[in-house]
């Protein structure tokens, strides 16, 4: 869940993985896993020394993004049908 926006002052603007573990209440599992989607992943940076860390404001955006889905309403297919299609004109 994120913050009100009151709270915000208390946040940086740049996160390392470990603020924003506590800033999106997610293990860092969960964050590494949103880093790396093969699909719309969660924009990051890496600094010198292998540093990882995040925008609030594009981790606000990309969050708000993705709204629950029930699994069962999901177009598997449809989904599987895209990703053949996509790597088709790749190649």
């Amino acid at each position: 869940m994120i913050p009100e926006k009151s709270e915000l002052d208390r946040w940086p603007e740049w996160m390392d993985l470990r603020t924003l573990q506590e800033y999106a209440d997610a293990s860092d599992r969960t964050i590494r896993d949103w880093i790396h989607l093969p699909m719309n992943p969660l924009p990051a940076s890496q600094v010198a020394g292998g540093k990882i860390h995040v925008k609030r404001a594009r981790f606000d955006i990309w969050f708000e993004s993705h709204p629950y889905q029930a699994i069962d309403t999901i177009d598997v297919d449809g989904v599987a049908n895209e990703i053949i299609n996509q790597l088709r004109k790749a190649a």
